[in-house]
């Protein structure tokens, strides 16, 4: 029992180490690295499954198709304000959560977006095992990012749709690619990121302290992204308990994001309660549109 509190001990403490390191280092300017070419075409292909409910596909960078669902409210009038929710590592735009979602901001009034993670859902032939953050998760957290601008250009030319009202809710994985696709697109009004952080780097161990951990990371680094959010409202929700995403790594990633921002904290492990989550951000995002003065 002594030799596990030391141990515990001596984690926390190198762990701080890292957490002011992190805290020290210089951010790097990537606001350039998402840009692409607008004129690309969207190719779209919109299947219908419900009176409110469809499957649309479109192509977006690096020759890749984006799947993905849209859902409009049974209540309100066009044009819809916009929730784009994006889920987390190893599941889908059908995952339960994301359902759940879904049914609570079209309850709303919010016309609700979400796709498919590059090497996720449809556009993969059999789930990715992804193994800490390698090439190919930072490969698909960049694709990402791109997919997302590429949806939100097809949604603003929708006549349903209000692109003036845009909020985004990422979850976990969805927020860290979040992060970065909010802090290069000011078309996103209202962000909400959820158990995500800063300073991914702390996942290599010593290592990841290295120039070439550094560099790889650089691209997909919250960090880096954060502080272009501003001077939009940014909500964080965290868990205090998180096993996957440690406390600190989450207060770094808010220390560097500007204002206005506001954090909320759960008690609770990495998979909080979705139906909280998605009410606690569905209210953020109405007040911060305005939504309910109308």
């Amino acid at each position: 029992m002594k030799t596990k509190k030391i141990f515990k001990k001596t984690f926390i403490g190198l762990f701080m180490i890292l957490f002011v390191s992190c805290m020290e280092q210089e951010t790097v300017d990537l606001k350039y690295f998402y840009d692409y070419d607008k004129h690309y075409p969207y190719d779209v292909v919109i299947d219908t499954i419900s009176s409110n409910l469809l499957h649309i596909s479109y192509n977006s960078v690096h020759n890749n198709r984006v799947t993905a669902l849209l859902s409009l409210p049974k209540t309100g009038k066009a044009p819809y304000p916009l929730a784009i929710i994006q889920h987390g590592l190893g599941d889908s735009k059908d995952t339960d959560y994301m359902v759940l979602g879904d049914s609570i901001l079209s309850s709303k009034g919010f016309a609700v977006f979400r796709i498919d993670f590059a090497m996720h859902g449809e556009r993969v032939p059999q789930r990715y095992n992804f193994k800490g953050i390698d090439y190919t998760l930072r490969d698909a957290i960049e694709q990402t990012a791109f997919d997302l601008r590429r949806g939100l250009d097809y949604l603003d030319t929708r006549s349903d749709i209000d692109s003036t009202k845009t909020g985004y809710i990422g979850i976990s994985l969805g927020g860290i690619a979040g992060t970065v696709f909010c802090g290069v697109d000011k078309r996103v009004e209202v962000p909400v990121i959820c158990i995500a952080g800063g300073g991914m780097r702390m996942m290599e161990g010593v290592e990841g302290f290295g120039d070439k951990v550094t560099a790889m990371m650089a691209p997909i680094e919250p960090l880096n992204f954060v502080k272009g959010i501003s001077p939009r409202p940014l909500l964080f929700i965290n868990a205090e308990d998180d096993e996957i995403i440690p406390k600190p790594m989450a207060m770094l990633l808010h220390s560097k994001a500007e204002e206005p921002k506001e954090v909320i904290w759960y008690k609770s492990k990495h998979h909080i309660n979705p139906y909280r989550a998605f009410n606690d951000a569905a209210d953020w995002l109405i007040k911060n549109m305005g939504l309910n003065k109308q």
